[in-house]
C-alpha cells in the first residue's frame, strides 16, 4: 500500500516548475495522492458509454469557453479526473499555456489517457502525469494555477464545499475552475418521474414488463433517489450528488469565484461545427437509458414508442431555450481581487 507523499502547501503562482520537480515519482508517474482504482472496469469505460474514438472536440470547445469568459491562461491547467481521456486530447491540443498537469486517482485510467499521444502528437503545453485524488485538492500550493478543469468528476466528490474551497483557492486571479457533464437535481428528478410512468404506458398499450426491464427501471429510480437525498452517507458510493445551480452559485461567492451556468450543454458545443450534443430532453433522457443504464434495444424500442407523446410534450416547451437543465457546464472564474 503507498502512501501520499508530503506536500508543500504554498508556492508562488510562478513556480511551478520547481513544485512539480520535487514531487514524488510512482511508476513513472507524479505521485500527489495514494492510488485508487475506478468501481468498476476502467478498461471497458468506453464500450459502456458507446465511445469508440479518440475525443478532441470537447477540449477544443473548452478551450473556447476559457478565451470567451477571458479566463488568464498564462498559467499551468490542472485536470482532475481524467478517466480516458475524453477532455484531455483536445484540451492538451488547444490549451495556450505553459504546463497541463493531468490526473487521476486510478493508475489504469492514466494509463489509457497517457496512451492515446502519440510522438507526433502536436500540443503548446508541456503534459504531466499524476496519481491525485480529488479529496486531496486542499494540499495544491495557493494560486499555482490558471485553470482547474473536471469533466464529469464533481458528482463523485464526497465534499464538494470543501472541494470548491479548495480550488479557489488554488487558483490565480483570473483563472477559473470549470466543470462538464455534471448532473443537474431536477432535470434528472423529471427524468426519473418519467421512467416511473413506463409500466403504466405498457399496460395501456398490451404489454407486460419484463422481470429484466422492471430491474432496470428500479435501478435507474433507486439511484436517482440516492443521489438527491442529502441525509445519508455516501462515502463508499461512486457516483453521490446532484446539483442546483443557485446552491453552487452561493457555494461559489462565498470563496470569490463568480458562476457562469450553462444548462443542458456539452463542451464540445463550442466547437466546429459548434450543434448541441443534448438538443432536447428527449434525446438525453433516451441516450441516458440506453448508455448509462444499458436498458436493452428491446426495452428502448418500447420507451420510444409509448412516450412518444411525452417526451414530445417536455421538447415542445424548451423549443427555443436549452432546458430542462440535466447535464450542464458550470465555470467559476476568479475575481481579480479574490485572495488565495
Amino acid at each position: 500500500m503507498t502512501h501520499p507523499p508530503h506536500l508543500p502547501l504554498a508556492a508562488p503562482p510562478d513556480s511551478f516548475t520547481s513544485w512539480i520537480t520535487g514531487l514524488r515519482k510512482w511508476h513513472g508517474w507524479l505521485q500527489l495522492s495514494a492510488e485508487r482504482p475506478y468501481m468498476h472496469s476502467e478498461e471497458a469505460y468506453n464500450s459502456h458509454y458507446g465511445v469508440a474514438a479518440v475525443e478532441t472536440r470537447e477540449g477544443e470547445g473548452f478551450c473556447n469557453l476559457l478565451q470567451t469568459h477571458q479566463v488568464d491562461t498564462t498559467g499551468p491547467a490542472l485536470e482532475i479526473g481524467c478517466g480516458t481521456g475524453y477532455l484531455t486530447c483536445g484540451l492538451a491540443r488547444h490549451y495556450p499555456g505553459p504546463d497541463y498537469l493531468i490526473t487521476d486517482p486510478s493508475p489504469t485510467f492514466l494509463r489509457l489517457t497517457q496512451d492515446q499521444f502519440g510522438p507526433d502528437f502536436a500540443g503548446i503545453a508541456r503534459r504531466h502525469y499524476a496519481v491525485f485524488n480529488a479529496d486531496d485538492v486542499a494540499l495544491l500550493p495557493a494560486g499555482m494555477f490558471s485553470v482547474i478543469g473536471l469533466r464529469s468528476t464533481l458528482h463523485h466528490i464526497l465534499k464538494v464545499e470543501d472541494f470548491i474551497a479548495a480550488c479557489a483557492r488554488a487558483l490565480r486571479p483570473g483563472g477559473a475552475l470549470v466543470m462538464g457533464a455534471e448532473p443537474c437535481e431536477t432535470g434528472f428528478l423529471l427524468m426519473a418521474a418519467m421512467a416511473q410512468s413506463i409500466p403504466h404506458a405498457l399496460k395501456a398499450a398490451g404489454l407486460e414488463m419484463r422481470p429484466e426491464w422492471t430491474y432496470k427501471l428500479n435501478d435507474f429510480t433507486s439511484s436517482v433517489q440516492f443521489y438527491c437525498n442529502r441525509d445519508i452517507d455516501k462515502t463508499y458510493g461512486e457516483d453521490k450528488h446532484y446539483f442546483e445551480p443557485f446552491e453552487l452559485s452561493r457555494l461559489g461567492e462565498a470563496h470569490g469565484l463568480k458562476l457562469e451556468f450553462l444548462p443542458t450543454g456539452s463542451f464540445q458545443d463550442f466547437a466546429p461545427p459548434y450543434g448541441n450534443a443534448f438538443h432536447c430532453f428527449s434525446s438525453f433522457f433516451l441516450m441516458y437509458l440506453q448508455f448509462c443504464m444499458r436498458f436493452d434495444d428491446d426495452f428502448m424500442a418500447q420507451i420510444r414508442l409509448h412516450l412518444k407523446a411525452q417526451l414530445k410534450f417536455i421538447d415542445d416547451c424548451y423549443r427555443s431555450h436549452a432546458g430542462p437543465a440535466v447535464s450542464s457546464i458550470f465555470l467559476f472564474k476568479k475575481t481579480r481581487g479574490a485572495a488565495s
